[in-house]
């Protein structure tokens, strides 16, 4: 049995290999429009997301679609919607909707005689079309004589976090529970604010190893405190977390109107952070969903190291089918996927040995049965004679 598994892989991987490295030698499908600039240095612009010096046909007519490339620089750097936001973008996810972006911290340094204003530095996010992300990011408070707040652009609310310390034994690295840091968590439909920040005591009592007071909004997992942070901060820019949807129109709604951008082989969802919708590939496509058949099939069969069958697979349009080459049985499909697999027929020569041993062993039961039955009469008989 462990033969013909092995022989049956060896078959089945054969036969993949050829069509998988054809595929893997083709360029993937382009997320932009044709004719339209679908980089910035290492960034690459997915529609609805387009350059600024490209034609408008290239995106969505609204500012926070626009990235502006700076190519003086090298690489060149993408900006959201001009350099002058000052909102660096690193990545834009059409799957996930989700942009990163790099913002500045906030800092308060303090001497002997007070706060330093020259040496402070004062943060904001002004960019309100796209709402931070409520579970990707935290706000974080960094020293020991410290508070600070996080105040949202409209006014509505604000966060305050403050962390303590007397001495660096105070603290410890990996830690942000408020005792030389402090994170805590950002409620949904933020869209800008402003950071202030301030100290009990102008850090006269911890000055020779806290100089400054640091606040900033960060991707979780962007930053692990570490004790030598509170002389210095290492950086000077964070790296967070946009959630971005299309207009403020529900699915329900914008499906009545010439504009709806969901093409064919995609669903539409209502954003869960702000308003509007977002377009994602149905199950077993993948692509871009807001082109013109931007969504297109995935073949689970291609990929050797991927694919789903354990016998034969074949491709369909949005999903996949396994079947068991001739000589096996079962549903094709890999065990780890709740299959079954395929198992060798039994082999015909060997099921007649099997057959004929049966059968001579059934004829050879019912002879020896006989035998005891004919001796058993005899027995009988002659018990009988002997007693007349």
């Amino acid at each position: 049995m462990v033969i013909h598994k092995l022989l049956l892989k060896v078959v089945v991987l054969g036969a993949l290999s050829g069509s998988y490295h054809n595929c893997i030698t083709e360029a993937a499908d382009s997320m932009t429009k044709p004719g339209c600039r679908g980089d910035c240095g290492t960034l690459s612009i997915p529609y609805p997301f387009g350059s600024r010096d490209s034609s408008s046909d290239c995106r969505i007519d609204h500012s926070s679609f626009t990235v502006d490339c700076d190519k003086s620089t090298d690489p060149p750097v993408a900006y959201l919607d001009n350099r002058r936001s000052n909102i660096k973008i690193l990545d834009i996810s059409v799957e996930d909707h989700e942009m990163r972006v790099n913002v500045s911290y906030g800092r308060a340094c303090y001497s002997s005689y007070g706060r330093n204003q020259s040496s402070s530095i004062y943060s904001r996010l002004t960019q309100v079309d796209f709402p931070i992300s409520s579970t990707k990011n935290k706000f974080i408070t960094l020293g020991c004589d410290t508070w600070a707040s996080l105040h949202r652009h409209d006014g509505n609310y604000s966060i305050v976090c403050a962390s303590f310390c007397n001495t660096v034994s105070d603290v410890s690295n990996g830690s942000c529970s408020g005792f030389g840091c402090c994170e805590t968590s950002i409620p949904r439909g933020s869209f800008g604010y402003k950071i202030s920040i301030g100290s009990f005591y102008s850090h006269q009592y911890v000055l020779d190893f806290n100089p400054c007071s640091y606040a900033f909004v960060a991707e979780i997992g962007f930053y692990n405190f570490s004790v030598g942070d509170l002389k210095q901060l290492e950086f000077n820019q964070s790296t967070l977390v946009l959630d971005w949807a299309i207009g403020n129109r529900t699915c329900k709604d914008a499906k009545n109107h010439k504009s709806y951008m969901c093409t064919n082989n995609t669903i539409c969802t209502d954003a869960e952070n702000g308003s509007g919708y977002k377009c994602t590939c149905k199950e077993g496509y993948q692509g871009n969903p807001y082109l013109a058949n931007g969504c297109e099939d995935i073949d689970e069969c291609s990929d050797p190291e991927k694919n789903p069958c354990e016998g034969k697979c074949h491709n369909v349009d949005g999903s996949y089918k396994c079947s068991c080459p001739a000589g096996y049985h079962g549903d094709g499909k890999k065990g780890g996927r709740d299959g079954q697999g395929c198992t060798a027929n039994p082999n015909p020569s060997r099921l007649m040995e099997i057959l004929v041993g049966v059968a001579g062993a059934i004829i050879a039961l019912l002879f020896s049965q006989q035998l005891n039955e004919q001796e058993r009469t005899t027995k009988a008989v002659q018990s009988l004679a002997l007693k007349s």
